[in-house]
């Protein structure tokens, strides 16, 4: 199978990535048309957008697999898609003239207290997800890694990008004032159908549980990157968990 290549030189193999971002794409523009038809602030022009953005982000975060000149050398995870990512996700905030305040990149916060209690709770769920899927132990890149670039990249996609695009106007000047439920919900559910959905040699899988905790993870971070007005928690939240997560699964192996 992998000696066959497409027109572009891609193996079949090489095009999984393509086929998974098309077809992740098409299930986020479904969750999100679903946003639109139960929220008027969210506009069906502004969902399709959100639902491509998404999709690319999944291509561009996938590169490295299709050109490993990408990747970076003796690494085991991927650090060269994340940054692809960040460069995306400055790229479309520079595109779409989106204040750093609209996006949720300020260090200003409300309800500092709520934030700083919702970290330790972020570190009590990562760790409790260790013991209980014990992935065994981790070396020093699995921690500088998930220490930093999940939290960053994803963060900034999900609880800030993404919604703000849902929310409208393009450009967005202003944060979005109060909780938007619908919206927090959506990309919750997209953000869970992306760690769910697989796809290899010709076939979709799905994994529930691998769907549903960064589902549960993401009510929470959406809820606390607008009572916060800020992603600095969402951030720091989801690293400190995917830390714990490690730790707490090398003491349980």
């Amino acid at each position: 199978m992998a000696d066959f290549t497409s027109k572009a030189g891609l193996t079949f193999q090489q095009m999984d990535p393509i086929i998974f971002s098309f077809s992740f794409a098409l299930a986020a523009a479904l969750v999100f048309l679903a946003a639109a038809a139960a929220d008027r602030k969210v506009a069906v022009a502004l969902a399709l957008l959100g639902a491509f953005y998404v999709g690319l982000d999944d291509l561009v975060t996938g590169l490295p697999r299709m050109i490993s000149v990408l990747g970076v050398p003796g690494a085991k995870w991927n650090w060269s898609g994340k940054i692809l990512s960040l460069v995306l996700s400055a790229l479309v905030i520079a595109a779409l003239r989106m204040s750093p305040a609209a996006v949720g990149l300020t260090l200003r916060q409300s309800h500092k207290n709520i934030g700083a209690f919702a970290v330790f709770l972020f570190v009590v769920w990562g760790a409790c997800l260790g013991f209980l899927f014990k992935p065994g132990q981790a070396d020093l890149e699995t921690f500088l890694f998930q220490a930093t670039m999940p939290g960053l990249a994803e963060e900034i996609v999900y609880r800030g990008i993404c919604p703000a695009i849902l929310l409208g106007p393009i450009p967005q000047r202003e944060p979005v004032a109060g909780i938007p439920w619908v919206v927090i919900l959506a990309t919750s559910i997209v953000f869970g159908i992306w760690h769910g959905l697989g796809y290899s040699g010709g076939s979709f899988s799905f994994d529930t549980l691998s769907a549903l905790f960064p589902f549960v993870g993401s009510i929470a971070g959406g809820w606390l990157r607008f009572k916060t007005g800020s992603l600095l928690v969402p951030i720091l939240g989801h690293s400190v968990a995917n830390v714990a997560f490690h730790i707490a699964g090398g003491l349980a192996a």
